[in-house]
């Protein structure tokens, strides 16, 4: 979703004034969250001929995630402390160059412990979750350690608060107008592309 499509939010966010039929949430307060880890990496027996997909942050550039490109063995997840997360989990990279950038499963998987799991629930768009959190990249940023890497740690993310439609209708009506804003935005600038240089 465009930075453009998202300023009413932005709006709200800012001056915590909700329209009539919103409601303030604390993430700790509603959702269930985790991290993962990574079998020792020296153990082939943890990662050869693997089946279980396992997610690390470099692969949060990505909307969604259904092709996982690293699995372990069961070997690995039974000898590690990573954990198994369901479809639809919404997953937020909290180090390295992708810190603060957010993906969907869509599919079960586990992750290593760069990422901050929030796991569905059935009150909550996983896509307006995403979307409005995506909206708070650079104020996640702004948050992190300051070391060399940016860092962003879960008991940062756990005290974020979401404004949004109290009713999961409300969210995906709301999402349908971002993602139409978005598609209008996206082909104003192509037909600008493609127009003629004025001689």
């Amino acid at each position: 979703m465009s930075s453009n499509s998202m300023i009413g939010l932005k709006k709200i966010y800012k001056r915590r004034n909700l329209p009539n039929g919103w409601k303030e949430v604390r993430i700790a307060d509603v959702f269930k969250t985790g991290s993962g880890a990574t079998p020792t990496a020296s153990n082939p027996a943890y990662y050869t001929n693997g089946t279980i997909p396992w997610i690390n942050s470099g692969e949060l550039n990505s909307a969604t995630i259904s092709e996982p490109q690293n699995f372990i063995t069961q070997s690995g997840y039974e000898n590690s402390s990573t954990k198994m997360y369901p479809k639809d989990t919404v997953l937020v990279a909290m180090y390295g160059a992708t810190a603060g950038k957010t993906s969907i499963l869509k599919i079960p998987a586990c992750t290593n412990q760069a990422i901050c799991a929030i796991l569905p629930h059935k009150d909550f768009s996983p896509l307006f979750v995403k979307y409005y959190i995506e909206n708070l990249y650079s104020h996640l940023v702004s948050l992190s350690s300051g070391s060399a890497r940016d860092n962003i740690s879960q008991d940062t993310i756990k005290e974020l608060k979401i404004y949004c439609p109290s009713t999961l209708e409300g969210q995906m009506r709301l999402i349908e107008i971002l993602n139409l804003i978005d598609r209008k935005i996206a082909l104003n600038r192509e037909i600008n592309r493609n127009l003629p240089l004025s001689a």
